[in-house]
């Protein structure tokens, strides 16, 4: 049987939830019984994080993860021979998705990797390329997103999935994924509606990028359905001047 990539697994989300749901449960039961009825009330937060953990559950987590990919692809676009940067790459899902919807160009993908931080290395990533066939185009590099290790105008396009609102300086990192990008390049980003970074929601996001002379800056609702259908958002613009 053929070697398939690992893109992750839901099963951390899946624990996590079902622990602080039996928590919840635990500690309303207990201090319902010794001091008041009325905390049994906090048993009641559980239901959340108890159905959450069954969303993740219940599978189809590679299958819509790749609708996903393919959807953000089609939206961005992708041209052969073009240099395409992937902030916060992770398992390199993004990156690889984007080298194979080129005959020919060079991906780049970056993260920090953190311990804890996902499950993913960069050794996952570099196995990743390897298995759907395009190492040859895809680039992985350790690397902060807010001191991003390129030369001014290096690249065609940035991209970044989920990544923005985990950023605790995140307008340093817009600021450097702009600098490394071309003139008329495109940014593009897929984020949820708000984030536990400092101050961050999506609509600064819209600001912050027309503050560093973007243009055609657009937010564009994107649904997605795992664990829960909810709604993200992907976040557009064009760095202003003429392509080289």
């Amino acid at each position: 049987m053929a070697e398939k990539p690992n893109y992750g697994s839901p099963t951390w989300h899946v624990v996590s939830n079902a622990m602080l749901g039996a928590a919840l449960i635990l500690v309303g039961v207990i201090a319902g019984l010794r001091y008041s009825p009325l905390l049994y009330l906090l048993i009641l937060p559980s239901i959340y994080f108890l159905w959450s953990a069954y969303g993740w559950s219940r599978g189809g987590y590679l299958e819509e993860r790749l609708r996903i990919r393919e959807e953000f692809i089609r939206a961005v676009g992708v041209g052969d021979g073009e240099r395409i940067l992937d902030v916060g790459t992770g398992s390199g899902f993004l990156a690889i998705g984007f080298a194979k919807a080129m005959r020919e160009g060079e991906v780049v993908g970056i993260d920090i990797w953190m311990p804890m931080g996902g499950g993913t290395t960069m050794e996952n990533a570099l196995r990743n390329a390897e298995i759907e066939g395009v190492a040859d185009k895809v680039e992985f590099r350790r690397a902060d997103a807010r001191e991003i290790p390129y030369p001014d105008g290096h690249f065609d396009r940035v991209v970044a999935s989920f990544t923005i609102h985990i950023i605790r300086d995140w307008p340093r990192a817009l600021r450097e994924m702009v600098r490394v990008l071309k003139p008329g390049g495109v940014l593009a980003l897929l984020e949820p509606g708000r984030g536990w970074a400092s101050g961050w929601r999506v609509e600064r996001i819209v600001e912050h990028l027309k503050e560093l002379g973007l243009k055609q800056v657009e937010l564009q609702p994107f649904t997605i359905h795992y664990p829960k259908r909810r709604k993200v958002y992907l976040i557009k613009g064009v760095k202003t001047g003429e392509k080289g």
